[in-house]
Protein backbone atom coordinates (compact mmCIF):
# COMPACT_ATOMS: atom_id res chain seq x y z
CA UNK A 1 0.00 0.00 0.00
CA UNK A 2 2.66 2.34 0.69
CA UNK A 3 4.64 1.77 -2.39
CA UNK A 4 1.78 2.54 -4.73
CA UNK A 5 0.37 5.63 -2.80
CA UNK A 6 3.98 6.51 -3.45
CA UNK A 7 3.55 6.51 -6.39
CA UNK A 8 0.05 7.84 -7.05
CA UNK A 9 1.85 10.26 -5.27
CA UNK A 10 4.50 11.14 -7.12
CA UNK A 11 2.44 10.97 -10.35
CA UNK A 12 -0.82 12.67 -9.75
CA UNK A 13 -2.91 9.56 -9.43
CA UNK A 14 -6.13 8.44 -7.43
CA UNK A 15 -5.21 5.57 -5.07
CA UNK A 16 -7.50 2.66 -5.55
CA UNK A 17 -7.41 0.38 -2.66
CA UNK A 18 -9.49 -2.79 -4.24
CA UNK A 19 -9.10 -5.56 -1.46
CA UNK A 20 -12.07 -7.57 -3.10
CA UNK A 21 -11.61 -11.11 -3.28
CA UNK A 22 -9.43 -11.09 0.05
CA UNK A 23 -8.56 -14.55 1.63
CA UNK A 24 -9.30 -12.97 4.67
CA UNK A 25 -13.49 -12.73 3.51
CA UNK A 26 -16.17 -15.17 2.81
CA UNK A 27 -17.42 -12.14 0.48
CA UNK A 28 -15.33 -12.00 -2.68
CA UNK A 29 -16.91 -8.21 -3.78
CA UNK A 30 -16.72 -7.21 -0.44
CA UNK A 31 -13.38 -4.39 -0.26
CA UNK A 32 -11.73 -6.11 2.71
CA UNK A 33 -9.67 -2.73 3.20
CA UNK A 34 -13.37 -0.93 5.08
CA UNK A 35 -13.74 -4.07 6.83
CA UNK A 36 -10.17 -3.69 8.86
CA UNK A 37 -10.11 0.02 8.25
CA UNK A 38 -12.17 3.20 8.61
CA UNK A 39 -12.86 4.65 5.35
CA UNK A 40 -10.58 7.67 3.81
CA UNK A 41 -10.71 10.35 1.28
CA UNK A 42 -7.77 11.30 1.24
CA UNK A 43 -3.43 10.60 2.16
CA UNK A 44 -1.36 13.65 2.42
CA UNK A 45 -3.14 14.61 -0.59
CA UNK A 46 -3.52 12.03 -2.50
CA UNK A 47 -7.27 10.96 -3.40
CA UNK A 48 -7.98 7.84 -2.45
CA UNK A 49 -11.36 5.47 -3.28
CA UNK A 50 -11.49 2.78 -0.67
CA UNK A 51 -15.77 2.08 0.07
CA UNK A 52 -18.18 0.86 -1.81
CA UNK A 53 -17.79 3.25 -4.96
CA UNK A 54 -15.08 0.64 -5.76
CA UNK A 55 -17.81 -1.85 -7.05
CA UNK A 56 -19.15 1.27 -9.17
CA UNK A 57 -15.86 1.41 -11.18
CA UNK A 58 -14.65 0.30 -14.51
CA UNK A 59 -11.03 0.72 -14.50
CA UNK A 60 -9.64 2.04 -17.74
CA UNK A 61 -7.34 0.25 -19.72
CA UNK A 62 -4.64 -0.49 -20.85
CA UNK A 63 -3.02 -1.82 -17.64
CA UNK A 64 0.29 -2.30 -16.04
CA UNK A 65 1.80 -4.84 -16.05
CA UNK A 66 0.77 -5.83 -19.42
CA UNK A 67 -0.50 -9.18 -18.23
CA UNK A 68 -3.96 -7.39 -16.79
CA UNK A 69 -4.85 -6.21 -20.73
CA UNK A 70 -5.81 -9.79 -21.18
CA UNK A 71 -9.66 -10.94 -21.77
CA UNK A 72 -10.75 -11.84 -18.55
CA UNK A 73 -11.31 -15.37 -18.94
CA UNK A 74 -7.59 -15.62 -19.27
CA UNK A 75 -6.62 -14.17 -15.94
CA UNK A 76 -8.26 -16.90 -13.85
CA UNK A 77 -5.37 -18.35 -12.88
CA UNK A 78 -2.17 -16.19 -12.54
CA UNK A 79 0.63 -18.74 -11.42
CA UNK A 80 3.14 -17.74 -9.11
CA UNK A 81 5.88 -16.94 -11.84
CA UNK A 82 3.98 -14.01 -13.53
CA UNK A 83 3.29 -12.82 -9.65
CA UNK A 84 6.68 -12.15 -9.15
CA UNK A 85 7.34 -11.09 -12.42
CA UNK A 86 4.78 -8.50 -11.85
CA UNK A 87 6.62 -7.65 -8.52
CA UNK A 88 9.72 -6.96 -10.14
CA UNK A 89 7.78 -4.66 -12.86
CA UNK A 90 5.95 -2.70 -10.37
CA UNK A 91 9.34 -2.56 -8.41
CA UNK A 92 11.26 -0.98 -11.62
CA UNK A 93 7.74 1.50 -12.54
CA UNK A 94 7.89 2.81 -9.20
CA UNK A 95 12.19 3.39 -8.78
CA UNK A 96 12.12 5.32 -12.09
CA UNK A 97 11.19 8.95 -12.47
CA UNK A 98 8.73 7.99 -15.15
CA UNK A 99 5.12 8.11 -15.09
CA UNK A 100 3.28 4.55 -16.82
CA UNK A 101 1.64 5.27 -20.33
CA UNK A 102 -0.95 2.98 -18.88
CA UNK A 103 -4.64 4.46 -17.51
CA UNK A 104 -4.65 2.23 -14.50
CA UNK A 105 -1.64 0.55 -12.87
CA UNK A 106 -2.24 -2.96 -11.32
CA UNK A 107 -0.57 -3.43 -7.47
CA UNK A 108 -1.73 -6.81 -6.62
CA UNK A 109 1.92 -8.08 -5.90
CA UNK A 110 3.49 -7.66 -2.39
CA UNK A 111 5.70 -5.07 -2.40
CA UNK A 112 7.08 -4.91 0.93
CA UNK A 113 10.25 -3.13 1.49
CA UNK A 114 10.26 -1.95 -1.67
CA UNK A 115 9.40 1.87 -0.40
CA UNK A 116 10.92 4.34 1.29
CA UNK A 117 10.29 4.75 5.65
CA UNK A 118 8.50 7.74 5.25
CA UNK A 119 5.98 6.28 2.32
CA UNK A 120 5.59 3.65 5.41
CA UNK A 121 5.02 6.09 8.02
CA UNK A 122 2.35 8.23 6.21
CA UNK A 123 0.13 5.13 5.44
CA UNK A 124 0.70 3.69 9.27
CA UNK A 125 -0.52 7.43 10.54
CA UNK A 126 -3.10 7.83 8.04
CA UNK A 127 -4.89 4.30 8.44
CA UNK A 128 -6.95 3.60 11.45
CA UNK A 129 -8.38 0.17 11.89
CA UNK A 130 -12.57 -0.01 12.82
CA UNK A 131 -13.35 0.66 16.63
CA UNK A 132 -14.14 -3.22 17.27
CA UNK A 133 -10.94 -3.93 15.88
CA UNK A 134 -8.72 -1.24 17.81
CA UNK A 135 -10.64 -2.66 21.12
CA UNK A 136 -9.55 -5.89 20.15
CA UNK A 137 -6.01 -5.07 19.40
CA UNK A 138 -6.43 -2.94 23.02
CA UNK A 139 -7.66 -6.10 24.79
CA UNK A 140 -4.87 -8.38 23.59
CA UNK A 141 -2.37 -6.02 24.23
CA UNK A 142 -3.46 -5.21 27.93
CA UNK A 143 -3.65 -9.09 28.62
CA UNK A 144 -0.21 -10.70 27.14
CA UNK A 145 2.08 -7.04 26.64
CA UNK A 146 1.31 -4.01 29.39
CA UNK A 147 3.92 -3.57 31.58
CA UNK A 148 6.55 -5.60 29.39
CA UNK A 149 8.82 -5.26 27.07
CA UNK A 150 8.29 -5.98 23.73
CA UNK A 151 9.96 -5.97 20.61
CA UNK A 152 6.73 -6.74 17.82
CA UNK A 153 4.03 -7.53 17.89
CA UNK A 154 1.76 -8.34 14.32
CA UNK A 155 -1.70 -8.47 15.18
Amino acid sequence: LASAWRYAQRTGRTLAIDWRGSCYLDEPFRNAFTVFFEPIKDIAGVRVICDDEINQLSFPGPFFPSWWNKPSIDCVYRPDEQIFRERDELSELFQAEHDSEANTVVCDACLMWRCDQDAERQIFRSIKPRSEIQARIDAIYQEHFEGRSIIGVHV
